[in-house]
């Protein structure tokens, strides 16, 4: 997957579209003089790489806080690291701790400046769920108490914005999560509330940054550990060590997709002495299948066990409909398992297992979750190719291709474009040329 830019970087962080960027310079050009005339489309040509002027990199460092005289002393982009809001802070482990770190992280100034002032944090749809429960709505906009009505109806949003994530990836979620954990944190920040909503609040905060983190690396295939240790400190917070190890577990995703397998293992490892034989089976489940695979990258032979015991945790979670265990496990099930093991199967070099095991997962879908789906029908293609099976790879590709023009996640037309990279050994083969032409248009 191609690295994030160092601007488009910067840009997230104060949750910026390119729109946006441009009008900020072009207000701050005019007060600086001389006036510019930037537009989305020069931003989008800075970040696919072309260098602007000099001057126009002191009006980005300017607007970005960054010292202009590091334009002259690092060449672009390199500077841009010197952003404070890309600076990891070590904020305490204390629900004070977690609320700065939540602040920081969603790149707010609350301190000056209150929510309910601040419409233009609100987007549409976060306004518009706002308003469609008059009670919740009283209590958040209205008033120093919040009580059970604003809390569920938080809480709804949160898992609405899950199921989101499942079936449209996470290009819609990158600027819904930032706004409603703005608003989660100026409802901790300001407001009182029992100690029971104060936890659930947390809980909220901490899952809307997991999706947040989970969302850029959706779209850019970037890490960014700030936003995850945000997001584990609102778990902290909540005293809820199940959520602390799930938001672990996506970090490790992160992490070894990022080539960081050692780190992506010792997440695992540390999200596993939390839950291990205190945790409901299908969470066990998930953080044994992650573990497998951050070990896998590392070409450990101890992922078999891990798999192993992954699906004994998931048979009894399964036999047990009964079971307590929390809302946000839903998504380890067997289509989710199948494609663990598949993905497993492949990195350690063992293709026709893979390929069989994919077909599976492929089988066990039941259409909700389009995003890993279409990943993993990416992952049957390699696999299929691998073994020299040209022509069957090219039509599973064909039905990833299918669903990516659904969603808005990126994660799958990077894989795409790898696999379609691999394929120039037989470039006159016809199916090879039809996926080429085609993922050229869609990615």
């Amino acid at each position: 997957m191609p690295k994030i830019h160092r601007l488009v970087i910067a840009r997230e962080a104060r949750n910026m579209r390119r729109p946006d960027l441009a009008r900020a310079l072009r207000r701050l050009s005019a007060e600086r003089k001389p006036a510019l005339g930037t537009a989305p489309s020069g931003v989008l040509r800075w970040e696919d790489g072309r260098e602007p002027e000099k001057e126009t990199q002191k009006l980005l460092a300017e607007l970005f806080d960054i010292d202009p005289c590091l334009v002259d002393t690092h060449p672009w982009p390199l500077w841009l690291e010197f952003d404070p809001l890309q600076q990891y802070t070590d904020f305490p482990w204390t629900p004070r701790g977690a609320l700065d770190a939540l602040r920081d992280s969603v790149g707010s100034d609350m301190h000056r400046r209150s929510f309910l002032f601040s419409s233009t944090a609100l987007t549409a749809s976060l306004f518009s769920w706002l308003t469609a429960d008059p009670a919740a709505a009283g209590e958040i906009t209205s008033g120093r108490r919040i009580g059970e009505a604003a809390v569920t109806h938080i809480e709804r949003k949160v898992r609405m914005l899950r199921r989101t994530d499942d079936e449209d990836g996470g290009g819609t979620l990158i600027r819904e999560t930032a706004a409603a954990n703005e608003m989660v944190a100026d409802l901790l920040d300001n407001r009182s509330y029992s100690l029971d909503h104060g936890r659930r609040l947390y809980a909220a905060a901490a899952d809307l940054e997991r999706m947040r983190a989970w969302a850029l690396f959706d779209v850019h295939g970037s890490c960014n550990d700030r936003i995850f240790k945000s997001a584990l400190q609102s778990a902290h917070s909540a005293g809820d060590l199940g959520l602390g190890a799930h938001i672990l577990t996506f970090w490790a995703a992160a992490a070894y997709n990022c080539d960081r397998p050692a780190e992506a293992e010792s997440m695992a490892s540390a999200a596993l002495s939390t839950v291990r034989g205190k945790a409901a089976p299908r969470v066990e489940a998930l953080v044994y299948a992650r573990r497998a695979r951050a070990r896998s990258h590392l070409g450990d032979a101890r992922c078999w066990s891990d798999l192993d015991f992954a699906e004994r945790h998931l048979h009894r979670a399964e036999q047990d409909k009964d079971a307590s265990e929390p809302e946000w496990a839903y998504w380890m099930n067997l289509a989710e398992f199948q494609g663990s093991r598949a993905s497993t199967q492949l990195a350690m070099g063992r293709p026709r297992d893979a390929e069989d095991t994919f077909a599976a997962a492929a089988r066990a879908f039941d259409g909700g979750a389009v995003r890993t789906h279409a990943l993993y029908l990416v992952r049957q293609a390699d696999a299929q190719w691998r073994q020299g099976h040209y022509e069957e790879s090219c039509g599973t590709a064909h039905q990833a291709l299918d669903l990516t023009d659904q969603i808005s996640s990126q994660r799958t037309t990077g894989p795409l474009q790898d696999l379609v990279a691999t394929m120039d050994s037989h470039p006159s083969l016809g199916a090879v040329k039809d996926l080429r032409e085609r993922v050229a248009t869609v990615c």
